[in-house]
């Protein structure tokens, strides 16, 4: 990505901007920006057909197949119709609020959402929403009007989370008016009490939706940086932990390691496509696996 686009991606500088709408949009025009300035070409292209991505151009005439094999953005000439409904699963469970340097797991959750669902609903697909923790679960319907993406937007300005990951009844309550097979994009942390995240993806993807995983770390849940003795709070259960760090870090790091192969394994059988994201990374990261995902289904 071309350096003077990073810093319209980078999840800290992000925070600055109140306003969601305005930095969703600005996170897909940087986006898009640092792309068109990339110089790796594709080969083999029937240039009869497409030309380059130009800054505002219609996005539902990327041709994403063609992305997806150059990096490169080229725009039809001629108009298809390739929309489809994508619903994005937020988790707003407790543990999303831990904090890094100024910035939540949940904060970094909905400025990606946001700038996906920008970017969705300006490929004209359907976009719909459900932010999920037991203590207030919200199901938008996937829609194409503008209008809804601002109310999609604004859900997720007030969005805060609490609690911890909802009940499969109110979980299949959410997805009762689903008429289509749809891509499902999950953003949460998979932080679990008893499998429950697993069996709701199970029961989503027996619909014959695909599914794609984004999961959210911060950077000390992966490093476990800590030094002196520590008390830990479950933000979920409110269990606390004492802690020694030094001494607990090889523990941690081993039981973490073991946790994210079984989490792929499990994911993988279920052929539910899984990326990482730490929440210091910018958001190109993530933007480019959706868009890989959004290419599957055409």
């Amino acid at each position: 990505m071309a350096v003077s686009s990073y810093r319209f991606i980078d999840p800290h500088v992000l925070a600055a901007i109140s306003d969601l709408a305005l930095l969703a949009k600005t996170v897909v025009d940087g986006f898009m920006l640092g792309m068109h300035q990339s110089p790796k070409l594709g080969a083999g292209l029937e240039f009869n057909q497409y030309r380059s991505y130009q800054p505002g151009d219609d996005l539902r005439r990327i041709d994403w197949k063609r992305y997806a094999r150059s990096d490169r953005f080229f725009v039809r000439e001629s108009d298809v119709d390739t929309s489809i409904n994508i619903r994005f699963l937020l988790d707003a469970s407790a543990s999303m609020a831990h904090t890094e340097a100024g910035l939540s797991k949940f904060d970094y959750a909905r400025f990606l959402v946001a700038a996906l669902a920008y970017l969705a609903h300006t490929q004209g697909d359907a976009i719909g929403l459900a932010i999920l923790n037991n203590a207030r679960l919200l199901s938008l319907a996937p829609k194409r009007e503008r209008q809804h993406l601002h109310h999609v937007l604004h859900q997720l300005e007030v969005a805060r989370p609490a609690g911890v990951w909802p009940g499969l009844a109110d979980l299949e309550n959410a997805f009762a008016a689903a008429q289509k097979r749809e891509l499902l994009v999950v953003v949460t942390d998979m932080h679990e009490q008893a499998d429950e995240i697993l069996a709701a993806l199970a029961h989503v993807r027996a619909y014959k939706n695909e599914v794609l995983l984004l999961q959210i770390m911060a950077r000390n849940e992966l490093t476990f940086a800590h030094q002196g003795f520590l008390a830990f709070e479950d933000l979920e259960s409110g269990r606390i932990v004492d802690v020694e760090a030094e001494q607990a870090r090889s523990a941690y790091l081993a039981a973490l390691t073991q946790h994210l192969t079984e989490l792929k394994q499990s994911l993988h059988e279920q052929n539910i496509t899984h990326e990482m994201f730490v929440s210091d990374q910018p958001l190109d990261f993530a933007l480019r696996s959706y868009l890989v995902q959004r290419m599957k289904m055409g």
